[in-house]
């Protein structure tokens, strides 16, 4: 009985991460290394590395990058899940041919698709970091999802440039910085605790009221730096910021052109922080200033603007009276920068300045005529000053030719030789016409500030220290002593523009880049980011074509390992073949075209269809593939096409089957419309993908065309696109993964019927009847119900996933697991419901099929919501699976820890058809 209760036991916990331990000896290539035997140069040394320091060098990639290199090996297939970083950003998606061939709400989609994923498989025990940037618009509710499951990992630092924010993330426990940005009302909880929090970055937010920036700063006990930017604060009155430990604060609030400037800063500035030890403020004038116990404070930058439309209202002295509530408050400070502004808002207070005995430094930068009148005077104010920094101010106060310059010149000449011990900046002075004479080098004494926030440029004067330090760079210069082959292997991670940049550095790099093996151009990087206008885009496809050619005839590499051309503009065909003919006469190894051709008589290069060292071929985009007669590419292994259109049958087929070692081929968004047979014969084809039709530019909601595939080696296949006319498949013993997306063509529908389109599925199921693992979507699942067919039994599936977004695909379940009696595990990654709050009535199957109570022994469900009709398919799973042993459900990332332990409750009261089974709920 004990054994059994536990057995019922529901486990209410996240699972702990597998150790992998890494155990040490001595590699063999140490051992080689002392017997001296040399070992191969293609060794690949990082794989074996121990797994921490793998996962720490994936914590500087983003994460999509990250995910990226689980294709490496079987090592690196799970290394990234372990990395305590995720960083997520949408605008990765827009890369090349992605922003070219995706509308924006696909990109959402799939963005959404990749986080969610990321999230479910991540399995680190702690985030260390999270960061989330949303360019596109995105539900609330996936964005604080995305948040909420952060959270529930304990995250340390979270960066969100998000227009949404979860309510849980105002009461984290282990949170230690948080930025938040970007457009959005700031509206804080009424219950804020952020106890570990240090350092908190506001950008681009606007503030609700006043009372909610004084419970966010002073709910953060430990917090050391503030930094406020560009943050809108019409709705603010008193801005008060009360932080005991705060040794930093940043304020820059209006003056920079942001959508919150307007020239209005009506609202008093109150800081009661004493350990403030930094305080940078720019802004304009405030309604005043309240600085309590600033008795830390070490340095204070000071940029304040009058504002135009106030002094309209009031007098400049009343401004120049709240400039000097400022000074008086920060008394204590020992670096001061003030600017031109600033000072110009002091004088026009017409009020003796406060005496600044504890400045030591001052750096001054002005700019109007204005502020350098008022210098003298306030070099009055600091009696005990060492260093002053006025290399920029002179520029622009010298620049002035009024006849009081030479007499403000010589009495600050004479003010400087008696008073500054040190001049910083300053290489010899200049003092205009009608002086006659110049100033000779000042001398620079000693380190400018010993101070830790200390951000004001260090400079040398003197030019023979200049020298000594240049000297000094060029001795650490360790780079340029690498072996010639070294530096050559890290310019071919460059684009060949930045590549040949590289020839001014020195004699040594002058002729470097032309031995790299691997070319990349790409005609936007001369753009620099901005589009072309009209008039400049002739001017770049001569610079462009003029960059290519140049670099081919410089290039001297024995072979070209790899190939990139990409053109965003137009280009003459036999520009472009030239070109081609270039890499292929170089003996390339991968290349990768993409440009648009317009053309539609366009042909590609002839020689490029019978290399003999091709192993990988990507073409595109938006051009006719016209394949000529003579056709033998005896060492492609890849081959990728992306939105082009094929001219014929035979073209296709005749190039297929002219690539004898072919193992992978990837046809996305390309045209069939002249297409009526699509036949694909390689005989080691391993990994085949399909995505034609849906939601495309080629797209006509027809698919007119069979597809015949004969591979006896293929391995994986996932086929997107309409009910095709036929299928034969072929041959397909070897298939262990497939993947099936198939839509019904609506006006197809009409002519042909549900009949019609369900012997054509029949026709595909019984095709890949060998398959060992079987993805099928909601749409596939829907097209199998409409079409009323028996399916074949495919007695080699042991693990189903299934991603249901429609009620009508249910139903289908019991036909589809009857036809699958050796079924060993079913996977519903995305849900039983297609979206959260959704619709889910749904009944019961009445009758149950043979795999489940026989054989089936694992279910994983995500995104469980708790929905009644999600009930009722688990407890039917529940009740009728009789040797199931383990039942994982994962909530929806959405929910509550209330609403968690309601539907864990829940689950421990339904009856169960197995006692060894063990239901996980997380």
């Amino acid at each position: 009985m004990e054994s059994n209760s536990k057995r019922q036991r529901i486990s209410y916990s996240v699972k702990s991460n597998r150790q992998i331990k890494y155990q040490g000896g001595v590699s063999s290539r140490r051992l080689n290394i002392l017997k001296g035997v040399i070992v191969r140069e293609k060794e690949d040394r990082i794989s074996n590395l121990p797994c921490k320091v793998l996962c720490h060098i994936l914590s500087f990639l983003p994460t999509k990058h990250a995910v990226a290199t689980s294709v490496l090996s079987t090592k690196w297939k799970n290394i990234w899940a372990l990395v305590p970083i995720l960083d997520l950003e949408d605008s990765l998606l827009l890369h090349e041919e992605n922003l070219l061939n995706k509308p924006v709400g696909d990109l959402r989609v799939s963005f959404s698709s990749f986080v969610d994923r990321v999230l479910i498989l991540h399995n680190a025990p702690r985030l260390h970091w999270f960061r989330l940037k949303c360019a596109q618009n995105y539900e609330s509710s996936h964005v604080n999802a995305w948040i909420y499951q952060a959270l529930r990992r304990y995250v340390q630092k979270l960066d969100l440039c998000v227009l949404t924010v979860h309510g849980d993330l105002f009461r984290s426990e282990s949170l230690v910085y948080l930025k938040l940005g970007t457009n959005f009302v700031l509206n804080v909880p009424a219950s804020v605790l952020l106890p570990s929090l240090r350092t908190l970055h506001l950008n681009s937010i606007e503030f609700s009221d006043d009372a909610s920036t004084h419970k966010l700063i002073s709910s953060c006990p430990v917090l050391e730096q503030l930094f406020i930017e560009e943050c809108g604060i019409k709705n603010i009155r008193c801005f008060n910021i009360s932080a005991h430990a705060l040794k930093c604060l940043a304020m820059e609030c209006a003056i920079l052109d942001n959508k919150y400037a307007t020239e209005f800063c009506g609202y008093k500035i109150v800081i009661d922080a004493p350990k403030l030890e930094y305080l940078r403020l720019y802004d304009y004038v405030a309604e005043g200033y309240h600085f309590k116990n600033p008795k830390s404070l070490i340095e204070a930058q000071v940029h304040l603007d009058l504002s135009t439309r106030r002094i309209e209202q009031r007098d400049r002295t009343y401004y120049g009276q709240k400039v000097l509530e400022l000074i008086k408050g920060i008394h204590n400070v020992k670096v001061l920068h003030l600017t031109g502004d600033s000072m110009e808002a002091l004088m026009l207070s017409g009020s003796n300045l406060p005496t600044l005995h504890n400045v030591s430094h001052l750096e001054v930068n002005a700019n109007k005529l204005v502020g350098c009148m008022f210098l003298l005077d306030l070099l009055k104010s600091v009696p005990n000053i060492r260093a002053l920094d006025i290399g920029e101010f002179l520029s622009k106060f010298l620049s002035n030719r009024s006849r009081i310059v030479p007499n403000v010149a010589l009495a600050l000449r004479e003010f400087l030789l008696n008073r500054i011990k040190s001049v910083i900046n300053i290489q010899a002075l200049d003092f205009g016409e009608g002086l006659g004479r110049k100033w000779g080098v000042a001398e620079y004494k000693g380190s400018i500030s010993t101070i830790s926030h200390n951000i004001f440029k260090k400079a040398i004067v003197q030019e023979a220290e200049d020298r000594v330090c240049h000297r000094d760079k060029e001795e650490k210069d360790g780079i340029n002593r690498l072996p010639y082959k070294v530096l050559c292997h890290i310019l071919s991670f460059l684009p060949t523009k930045y590549a040949v940049g590289t020839s001014i550095l020195s004699t040594t790099w002058k002729n470097l880049w032309s031995s790299v093996p691997n070319l990349d151009f790409d005609d936007e990087l001369l753009l620099h980011g901005r589009k072309p206008c009209s008039k400049s885009t002739q001017d770049l496809r001569v610079s462009f074509s003029s960059f290519v050619n140049r670099v081919l005839k410089l290039h001297n590499a024995p072979f070209i390992h790899r190939f990139h051309l990409k053109c965003g503009q137009d280009y003459e065909p036999s520009q472009l073949n030239a070109w081609i003919c270039s890499a292929v006469c170089g003996k390339v190894q991968e290349l990768d075209l993409c440009f648009p051709m317009r053309n539609s008589k366009y042909s590609l290069y002839c020689g490029l269809f019978t290399s003999i060292s091709l192993v990988y071929l990507k073409l595109g985009t938006k051009f006719v593939l016209n394949v000529p007669a003579s056709v033998l590419l005896p060492s492609l292994r890849t081959l990728h096409l992306n939105s082009i259109e094929f001219s014929d049958d035979d073209s296709t087929h005749k190039l297929f089957s002219s690539c004898p070692v072919l193992e992978e081929l990837s046809i996305v968004k390309c045209g069939m419309k002249r297409i009526r047979c699509f036949k694909i014969s390689a005989p080691i084809l391993k990994h085949l993908t399909i995505e034609c039709a849906i939601e495309d530019e080629y797209s006509t909601e027809f698919c007119e065309y069979k597809i015949i595939i004969d591979t006896p080696a293929l391995e994986y296949f996932r086929l997107y696109d309409f009910v095709a006319e036929g299928y034969d498949l072929k041959n397909l013993k070897s298939l262990t993964e497939a993947q099936l997306h198939v839509e019904l063509s609506t006006p197809k529908l009409e002519q042909k019927g549900y009949a019609y389109y369900g012997q054509r599925q029949l026709e595909l199921m019984k095709g890949i009847c060998e398959v060992k693992i079987l993805h099928l979507t909601g749409d596939y699942m829907e097209v199998l119900k409409l079409s009323d067919c028996n399916l074949p039994t495919l007695h080699n599936v042991s693990h189903l996933k299934l991603s249901i977004n429609k009620h009508s695909g249910w139903q289908f379940l019991p036909d589809l697991l009857k036809s699958l009696p050796n079924l060993l595990a079913l996977y519903f990654p995305m849900g039983l419901v297609h979206e959260r709050g959704g619709d889910c009535r749904r009944d019961q199957p009445e009758w149950v099929p043979r795999c489940l109570l026989s054989c089936l022994k694992k279910i994983l469900i995500w995104q469980f919501q708790g929905q009644k009709g999600e009930y009722k398919l688990v407890k039917y799973l529940l009740q009728n699976a009789s040797v199931l042993s383990v039942f994982s459900i994962k909530s929806h990332n959405n929910l509550t820890i209330e609403e968690e332990l309601k539907i864990s409750k829940k689950l421990l009261l339904l009856p169960r058809g197995s006692k060894t089974c063990q239901v996980v709920f997380s």
